[in-house]
């Protein structure tokens, strides 16, 4: 079987995700990243299974992975999925894949499974070792599982009721008005700023220019904050998200390798907001049990 993977991801998570969907899947995976910056996109023509992935913004699909979407070619049928990524697991989020699946269908695509996936926080606040290294193992299980389901050809119902379709559109919508109008609220502090342009060849919307040795940033933001959590002098003024701030990666593989950092967080020890996330936990764990996969396998 061959798969295609179409990937919208501003830090990395997503991307994450769709590696460890390569790397678990008994097929021949191809990663495509969705940026304005990598060329044209592989037609999905000869591949069985398309995929589309991304991080959900606001309880929404962003802006690219649509955009994406609309300018695919018809297809006289082609079976597809769909992988989210988010740092909370609540059912709010569900929703977002709709504007989405509405696309695909019109064009001639066969959306039979979706699949989100917890991971850490790149705005909003940091999340703590111990809670980045549980989501960091949990997803390596929760994507085996995901592939086995992709390969026994598992169908679900994946359209929600009309009104939650509405709701997440008008969501969507104030989003990607917004985020466009508040792209050049961003700035870069000079005093911090070590010039190594990585914000610019991040930013997937080709948001940012320099221009006489200052950066500039433009209104196509989708408030992905590829930028900001990727900076190394954490020089990013990222505007009215400034007290929501997370910059610096996780280390995900050193801290699901660190045996001194306690796992699982949730549900046994988990305090204040983790507790939160207990209903999506003992989900995935009642789908790994039914499936036979021990989270301990990836530990």
């Amino acid at each position: 079987m061959k798969v295609i993977l179409y990937v919208f991801s501003g830090t990395g998570n997503t991307l994450k995700v769709a590696s460890l969907i390569k790397k678990f899947m008994n097929a021949d995976v191809t990663v495509y990243r969705v940026s304005a910056k990598s060329g044209n996109a592989p037609s999905p023509e000869g591949f069985d299974l398309v995929g589309f992935g991304y991080p959900i913004h606001a309880f929404c699909a962003p802006e690219p992975i649509l955009k994406f979407a609309q300018g695919l070619p018809e297809v006289a049928y082609r079976r597809a999925f769909i992988f989210k990524s988010s740092g909370e697991g609540l059912h709010l989020n569900d929703a977002s894949s709709q504007s989405l699946i509405r696309i695909l269908t019109k064009k001639g695509y066969d959306v039979t499974l979706e699949r989100h996936v917890v991971m850490p926080y790149n705005m909003i606040y940091r999340h703590s070792d111990e809670m980045a290294k549980q989501m960091w193992i949990y997803a390596k299980a929760y994507v085996k599982l995901i592939c086995g389901e992709l390969e026994s050809f598992k169908r679900e119902n994946v359209k929600l009721p009309l009104y939650k379709y509405f709701l997440a559109n008008i969501i969507g919508w104030v989003e990607t008005k917004f985020a466009h109008l508040h792209g050049p609220m961003f700035k870069v502090d000079a005093n911090k700023c070590v010039e190594c342009g990585k914000c610019e060849r991040t930013c997937p919307e080709n948001n940012i220019t320099l221009e006489k040795g200052v950066y500039k940033f433009g209104h196509n933001c989708v408030l992905c904050m590829g930028c900001s959590f990727g900076c190394p002098a954490d020089a990013i003024n990222v505007g009215v998200f400034r007290f929501w701030k997370v910059n610096g990666s996780y280390r995900l593989e050193e801290l699901a390798n660190d045996d001194s950092i306690l796992f699982p967080l949730v549900p046994y020890k988990a305090k204040g907001i983790y507790r939160l996330y207990k209903k999506y936990y003992r989900e995935i764990d009642e789908m790994l049990e039914k499936a036979g996969i021990s989270v301990e396998e990836y530990v």
